[in-house]
């Protein structure tokens, strides 16, 4: 069993918030205006989400098991050190948007 999971469930969830403030926004019309700006800004914030997910390089993952962030990362770094070494390929710089 994986210790990763895919994302793409919560991308869907963020579609569904999106829908689901695009609906609250019609039937808003008539409410005052902070209602109709909370919805707004759920709206923006889900899409705003959305566009930031769908620029990455790849889908993003969720790891499960145990460690804290920082280890995890450590970690995951290490092995592509690794695997580069191996491979003989120029090493990533962590950080960099490539």
């Amino acid at each position: 069993m994986s210790k990763f999971l895919r994302v793409g469930l919560i991308a869907d969830t963020i579609n569904d918030i999106i829908e689901a403030s695009s609906m609250l926004l019609e039937h808003a019309q008539g409410s005052e205006a902070e209602t109709r700006q909370i919805a707004r800004d759920i709206h923006d914030m889900a899409t705003n989400l959305l566009d930031f997910m769908s620029r990455l390089s790849c889908e993003p993952i969720i790891y499960t098991g145990k460690g804290s962030t920082d280890q995890v990362i450590d970690m995951l770094e290490k092995l592509l050190q690794r695997a580069e070494a191996a491979s003989g390929a120029e090493p990533a710089n962590p950080g960099s948007d490539g």
